[in-house]
């Protein structure tokens, strides 16, 4: 069995060597498919870097940094021990299915059969991986549903002892994530196990609009699933830098219920072009998807504002005078600071992703690119970045190796996906492909491409040398890190167990119930549209033709 302080480190390193096979994927097929840029990889090979890149970053980096920074803030806020089967039983599935579900993508490709896992981020059907990534996926969803019992576990045990009393801020941050979670799985689950991975082994004929739809009632959600845990690393730990209380405690609350209620019944607005569905059930979820939008500007609202506070106490005076006051030498504050307005940028183009007419203008273009990386390449990556430098000290004893490095790096990210976004948004606005090995098509594609996403290559080298320079950081910190005074997590987190009186906002099992009111009535009513018309099964594709790899 593990214990707490084990089950952190070895998630979070995990974490770290996923994010940097995942970043080098990226840069791979970044610089492959820009006009004029060297081809690092050939045509197959890229499809199979742009799989490992989105799988390895979005899902899997994101999945085990959650995990090790959720038993970190509940063992800290709530000072109940885990079960240390279901820690360990939850690690063990989680890596055993990370590795199986690699083995495609990182062994296709050192074998010269780069296409046995080159299904993209989405892995729709009838595009088809190798047993072994499907399989991976499923062993992972399961780790992660008994991790998700270990925490409600040890929350409901806390519960007992302190009925009445508030949820910590930073538990509740952790439980909204999990619920969320709970939340979007089943959709990939029943897509996984009853779909793909018989149409893998044996040729099974699936529904394409089915399987898409089951896809994006997990891929919609899983946004929240990293923003909510960086938006609440936002609000416990900024005010303890600037030494101050965050401005409004029951509005975060509040944000954190609107993503539980709205977070899952809007993936529809991912399907817009899709035939064979109702123009009025897309309407519903972009009406949600709007709805959960509120949750981001009451965030946005609440950070300013404290940051505001912040910097007038330190004598910031005048409307932006307080900007200066703020501590951004600090490389904590500056990442999350530079997350937090990646994030501003990423949702103002997000509402233009959610709308019914400007969506046909950008489906399927860089944009949508520009638009990803600034949530989770920029918002949540650059956050769990600066609590790396937060929590590494905590974890190790040891100071960060080379602290010119880490105020250095955030500021390279951030410069570096700036560049980036604003070059893919722009050219997806003229028609630019995504996930395109060759956008020329054949010397027809419109010139202005050719310069924006050399641009957006610049800006992509950039933090991916940012990645680097925290990669190396963290691996050498361990290692030469001078010993500093281990922090105990309570004290970092400023928790000294003086829990008041619970709210509305805390009533959690009332949101989930109205959670999935909200979620039957978004979901029952597409899938009985497209299960009443009849499902039209396709045959599986391979490389080798129309047939399964078993």
């Amino acid at each position: 069995m593990i214990s707490e302080r084990t089950f952190i480190k070895i998630s979070i390193a995990f974490s770290y060597i996923l994010l940097a096979i995942g970043g080098l994927f990226g840069l791979l097929q970044l610089v492959s498919r820009t006009p004029g840029a060297p081809k690092l990889v050939d045509e197959p090979q890229y499809y199979a870097v742009l799989t490992g890149h989105g799988v390895f970053i979005a899902i899997l980096w994101t999945a085990f940094f959650i995990l090790g920074l959720a038993v970190f803030v509940i063992s800290s806020e709530l000072g109940k021990p885990f079960r240390r089967s279901l820690l360990a039983l939850a690690a063990v599935l989680a890596i055993i299915g990370s590795v199986v579900a690699a083995y495609p993508i990182v062994g296709g490709l050192l074998i010269g059969q780069p296409t046995m896992g080159a299904v993209l981020y989405t892995f729709y059907p009838p595009l088809l991986a190798h047993p072994a990534f499907y399989i991976g996926l499923a062993l992972v969803i399961i780790g992660s549903w008994i991790f998700a019992a270990a925490v409600f576990d040890v929350f409901i045990r806390w519960r007992k002892e302190n009925k009445g009393a508030a949820i910590p801020l930073g538990t509740f941050g952790v439980l909204a994530t999990l619920i969320i979670w709970l939340e979007a799985t089943p959709g990939l689950a029943i897509e996984v196990i009853y779909d793909l991975i018989p149409m893998s082994l044996f040729g099974k004929r699936v529904d394409v609009l089915l399987d898409r739809t089951l896809f994006w009632y997990f891929g919609h959600p899983l946004v929240y699933f990293w923003l909510v845990p960086a938006i609440t690393a936002w609000y416990a730990v900024l005010p303890r830098i600037l030494n101050t209380e965050l401005y409004s405690p029951k509005a975060a609350k509040l944000a954190f219920v609107i993503f539980i209620l709205a977070s899952t019944p809007v993936g529809l607005h991912h399907q817009f072009v899709d035939p064979g569905l109702s123009i009025s059930f897309k309407m519903l979820h972009t009406v949600l998807t709007y709805a959960v939008a509120l949750g981001s500007f009451l965030t946005a609202f609440n950070i300013v504002m404290t940051l505001a506070n912040a910097g007038a106490l330190r004598g910031g005076d005048g409307l932006f005078g307080w900007i200066a006051k703020l501590p951004w030498r600090d490389p904590v504050f500056s990442g999350m600071v530079l997350a937090f307005i990646l994030l501003g940028v990423g949702g103002f183009g997000g509402m233009v992703n959610a709308s019914l007419n400007l969506n046909n203008v950008v489906h399927n273009t860089t944009w949508v690119v520009g638009h990803f990386h600034t949530t989770v390449g920029g918002a949540v990556t650059l956050t769990f970045i600066a609590l790396s430098y937060l929590l590494l000290p905590v974890m190790f004893g040891r100071s960060i190796a080379s602290m010119g490095m880490a105020r250095i790096q955030p500021y390279l990210w951030f410069i570096g996906m700036m560049i980036f976004s604003i070059a893919y948004h722009i050219a997806g606005i003229y028609g630019a492909p995504r996930r395109t090995y060759d956008s020329s098509y054949g010397g027809l594609a419109p010139s202005i491409w050719d310069p924006l996403l050399f641009i957006g290559m610049i800006g992509g080298i950039v933090f991916w040398i940012s990645g680097v320079l925290f990669i190396s950081n963290v691996t050498l910190t361990p290692l030469i890190g001078k010993r500093v005074a281990q922090l105990d997590g309570a004290s970092l987190l400023r928790n000294g167990n003086g829990y008041e009186k619970a709210t509305i906002y805390d009533r959690i099992g009332i949101w989930v119930l109205i959670a999935i009111v909200l979620i039957v009535i978004a979901y029952s009513l597409p899938l009985f549209e497209i299960l009443s018309r009849g499902l039209s099964p396709v045959l599986c594709i391979t490389p080798e033709g129309l047939k399964p790899f078993g």
